[in-house]
């Protein structure tokens, strides 16, 4: 992509972005110019930008995107947080839609803007597609790189700092990995997340309500993922674990690491997030780190 920037540079002068679509078209490929550097914008991000672009006033996306979207201006505007997969996207998208919401949109980690409903922009009516969709966000980016008269790097540069990484272990036996993940997670099924205050701990289900139970297991939990997330490794002190979608591991510095086996293939994937790209990236070395990464001790235990 450097090098079919260089060359069209070289032909034609300065340009903005460099955009595609991968093969069906249901994710969209965006960089722009930094400099003489391209720069990629992941999935999430795009979607961040597009949804503000909309107007939406819901967002819906999966457990694994990056939270910035819970520390800008999309704050208010983000809703219960689903399972990987758009299925779980368009369900979380139809239940805002009965509860009153009137421009619903929402994406995966990966890419592809998914409409809930009609959103009227100038006069303007874009139809609701509840599927992925590449072409959307790419023309709402540029769209919106040009009304703010900014270049693309300085439009994203206005998200929250936040950054992710994903990483696997191809030929990880699946029924092993979902070992894994029941080792750490609670039999009662009811809850959606363990939180873990300066004292005491508390389950909650997927309204944030409180569920009554022993709070040992929960607290056993942590013990052991602290024994692998280690403090010489970087991390902090856990705070919570959430359970919508495998295991997602929150950290008191912030940091997020999220362990989930694949749906349909022998992979165990790792979703790092962090206040830089270089400790996301580290986080998710860490975990995927042969033969002694964090990932293979927790198949060893």
């Amino acid at each position: 992509l450097q090098a079919l920037y260089d060359a069209v540079t070289a032909e034609q002068g300065r340009i903005d972005a460099v955009v595609s679509t991968d093969g069906d078209s249901d994710r969209p490929l965006l960089l722009g110019v930094d400099g003489d550097t391209v720069r990629f914008f992941g999935g999430d991000l795009v979607g961040m930008v597009t949804a503000e672009y909309l107007g939406a006033d819901a967002v819906v996306v999966p457990i694994s995107c990056n939270d910035a979207s819970d520390r800008g201006p999309l704050a208010d505007r983000v809703e219960p947080k689903t399972r990987i997969g758009s299925p779980f996207v368009i369900a979380g998208m139809e239940a805002a839609l009965a509860e009153g919401k009137r421009a619903v949109c929402g994406w995966e980690a990966n890419g592809g803007i998914l409409t809930g409903s009609d959103i009227v922009k100038a006069g303007k009516t874009l139809t609701a597609l509840p599927t992925r969709d590449a072409e959307l966000p790419i023309v709402a980016v540029l769209s919106a790189a040009r009304a703010q008269g900014v270049p693309l790097i300085r439009l994203f540069a206005q998200l929250p700092e936040r950054y992710s990484r994903a990483a696997l272990l191809k030929n990880f036996p699946r029924a092993v990995s979902l070992k894994i993940v029941q080792q750490f997670s609670p039999s009662h099924p009811a809850i959606r997340t363990a939180v873990f205050p300066a004292e005491g701990i508390m389950a909650l289900d997927e309204h944030q309500n409180l569920v009554d139970i022993k709070p040992e297991d929960l607290d056993a939990f942590r013990e052991t993922l602290s024994e692998v997330f280690t403090r010489s490794l970087g991390f902090s002190g856990i705070t919570a674990i959430d359970y919508t979608d495998g295991v997602r591991v929150y950290f008191e510095n912030g940091e997020v690491a999220h362990l989930r086996p694949s749906g349909n293939a022998d992979e165990l994937r790792i979703y790092a997030v962090a206040d830089s790209q270089e400790r996301a990236d580290t986080i998710a070395a860490l975990a995927v780190a042969e033969p002694e990464g964090i990932l293979r001790k927790l198949e060893q235990s």
